[in-house]
C-alpha cells in the first residue's frame, strides 16, 4: 500500500515536472530560473521518496565547483534539493525519455565522446562559471557509481573548467545510511533498472542521506591532477579514511639549540 500510494504521488510529481519542461520550452525567459526550478523539483521528490538529509559543513558562497562521489542517480536530486545548480552529465543522458527532458529543462551540460569534446564542455562550464557571481556547477569525478563505501580515483579533465574560471573546487562526500534491515539500497550500479529501483525506494518508510561539504580547494597556481587529487583526499576522508595512505613526516634537521 505505501508503494502504491508513494508511486502515485511520484507520477503526479513527474507530470509537474513535464509541465515544467514545457513550459521552460515555450517561455524562453523562464530559462533565467532554471537552476530554482530545478531546486524546487528536486526537493518534492526528496518529500516523495521520503528522503531524509543531514547537511554537514558549510557550501562556499562563491562561485564554485562541486566534486561529490557518485553512488547513485539519486545523488543528483539529493544536491540539486540542497542549492541551485547545475550538473555535468553523459551525453546519452539528453536522448533519454523524461529523464533527459528534465535535465535538459534543467541546464544540464553533457559531455561529448571524442576529439575535442572536453576542450568544447570546458569552454561552455567557464562561460556559465563567469556568468553570475554565485555560480554552482557539480561534477562526479569518478565517472561511474560505486556501492558507497569507497572513493574511485578522480578523472582531472573536467577540473580545467574551475582553473579557466578561476573558482574554487568544494568537495563533497555522499554517504547512504542502510535501512532498518540492514540494506543498502541507495547505491545505483551494476544491471539495475530504474523501475526495480524506485520501487525498492518505494517500499521503504525512509532513506537517509548525509552530505558533508569539506573546505574548498583553490584553483590558483594548480593543475588539474593536483586538484584532482586534493579534492579527492577530502572525500575520500569521510568515505573511507583507511583507503588514504598514511601521512610521512619530512625529516628536520636539528637546530643547534635542539642538538645541544
Amino acid at each position: 500500500m505505501r508503494a502504491t500510494l508513494r508511486g502515485a504521488r511520484l507520477i503526479i510529481h513527474v507530470l509537474a515536472g513535464l509541465l515544467m519542461v514545457a513550459s521552460v520550452k515555450l517561455v524562453p525567459p523562464l530559462g533565467r530560473y532554471r537552476e530554482r526550478l530545478g531546486r524546487w523539483w528536486h526537493r518534492e521528490l526528496m518529500r516523495v521518496l521520503k528522503i531524509r538529509l543531514t547537511v554537514r559543513g558549510q557550501r562556499s558562497p562563491g562561485t564554485r565547483v562541486v566534486a561529490a562521489n557518485h553512488v547513485s542517480w539519486l545523488d543528483i536530486p539529493i544536491l540539486g534539493a540542497i542549492e541551485p545548480t547545475r550538473f555535468v552529465s553523459k551525453y546519452e543522458v539528453r536522448e533519454w525519455p523524461i529523464a533527459g527532458w528534465l535535465a535538459n529543462a534543467a541546464g544540464t551540460f553533457y559531455i561529448r565522446r571524442g576529439a575535442g569534446g572536453t576542450k568544447q564542455l570546458t569552454a561552455e562550464l567557464c562561460a556559465y562559471l563567469k556568468s553570475g557571481p554565485r555560480r554552482s556547477l557539480v561534477l562526479f569525478p569518478e565517472g561511474t557509481t560505486t556501492n558507497g563505501d569507497y572513493v574511485l580515483k578522480f578523472q582531472p579533465r573536467l577540473f580545467a573548467a574551475a582553473i579557466a574560471a578561476e573558482c574554487d573546487v568544494q568537495p563533497v562526500a555522499l554517504r547512504y545510511a542502510r535501512t532498518q534491515k540492514g540494506e543498502n539500497i541507495a547505491p545505483f550500479i551494476g544491471d539495475d533498472d530504474l523501475v526495480s529501483h524506485l520501487l525498492r525506494l518505494l517500499k521503504e518508510p525512509f532513506l537517509e542521506c548525509e552530505i558533508t561539504y569539506g573546505a574548498p580547494v583553490s584553483s590558483f597556481g594548480c593543475d588539474r591532477a593536483q586538484i584532482a587529487q586534493a579534492a579527492h583526499a577530502a572525500v575520500a576522508g569521510v568515505i573511507a579514511p583507511e583507503s588514504l595512505p598514511p601521512l610521512v613526516a619530512a625529516p628536520v634537521e636539528p637546530t643547534e639549540a635542539l642538538a645541544a
